[in-house]
């Protein structure tokens, strides 16, 4: 998830130095995607970096003297890298997130990529980690898309004393999981029985990633998991998909499952339905 933000103290500079070649820039890191994130070859892939520099990244808006170069080639090959410049997307915290793009049609089975950040005032280059803290070059896989829609049930417990405010949403990569924003309400299929179990079920479309990614809110859809990403594979076998039962933050799901639903008709009414 390309919103997560890392605050940096004075007191553990030296070892996030010790990560990253510094400059005047203090640090930079946090890139999307991480390493072995999947990708269709009909996606155009985003990518984020984010810096921190005192006294400049942590004023509002993009801090002054800092550039961000994203390079990428096709993975396993000698071919020189494509410099794509990046350009000043948002805050996050006292961090600059910059963003660029490897368009479609690249015609790779894999992507390689890296990011260098340069500090315009002394020259200096930072070439950051990725938001699971591996070391660049990154390498994405190029895979096949669904071969037709996939309706998938998302089921969440806020297990242990997690309570909401407010609705419950799962977000994530693509489109259907409104690309790490606003996310789709859950609902609950049995408040009673289970007061605190949510479920959704959205439509992947024929065509689109069946590699995702997600993440779940609540408070009205405005507190995030603070934990890692979830993730999964869509099966397109079938047109439907019915996912495990995740725990906030991966707590152990302790919510009662939903009774079955119980035949209310006679058994002459039923023989009467096939006369």
């Amino acid at each position: 998830m390309k919103r997560f933000a890392t605050m940096v103290l004075a007191g553990i500079v030296l070892v996030v130095a010790a990560q990253t070649a510094v400059g005047a820039v203090g640090w930079c890191g946090n890139i999307w995607p991480v390493n072995g994130t999947s990708y269709t070859s009909n996606d155009n892939i985003g990518v984020y970096v984010q810096v921190w520099k005192p006294g400049v990244t942590d004023q509002p808006g993009q801090g002054a003297d800092i550039a961000a170069y994203l390079y990428y080639r096709c993975g396993g090959t000698s071919d020189p890298f494509t410099e794509v410049g990046m350009v000043y997307n948002v805050d996050i915290g006292n961090n600059d997130e910059y963003m660029g793009t490897i368009p479609a049609g690249h015609g790779c089975s894999q992507i390689e990529f890296y990011v260098k950040v340069v500090d315009l005032t002394d020259m200096a280059e930072c070439y950051g980690n990725d938001q699971w803290g591996n070391p660049p070059n990154f390498f994405l896989p190029i895979t096949q898309v669904l071969g037709q829609d996939v309706m998938v049930t998302f089921h969440l417990c806020l297990a242990g004393e997690t309570t909401t405010s407010g609705d419950v949403c799962v977000t994530g990569s693509g489109n259907e999981l409104t690309n790490w924003g606003g996310g789709v309400v859950m609902t609950r299929p049995c408040p009673t029985a289970s007061p605190k179990l949510y479920q959704v079920t959205i439509n992947f479309l024929a065509g689109s990633n069946p590699h995702r990614w997600y993440k779940y809110k609540k408070d009205g859809c405005q507190t995030w998991e603070s934990t890692g990403d979830h993730s999964f594979v869509i099966d397109d076998s079938g047109p439907t998909m019915d996912l495990w039962t995740d725990g906030w933050e991966y707590q152990t799901p302790d919510c009662p499952e939903c009774p079955s639903p119980i035949e209310s008709g006679t058994w002459g009414t039923i023989k009467a339905l096939y006369r």
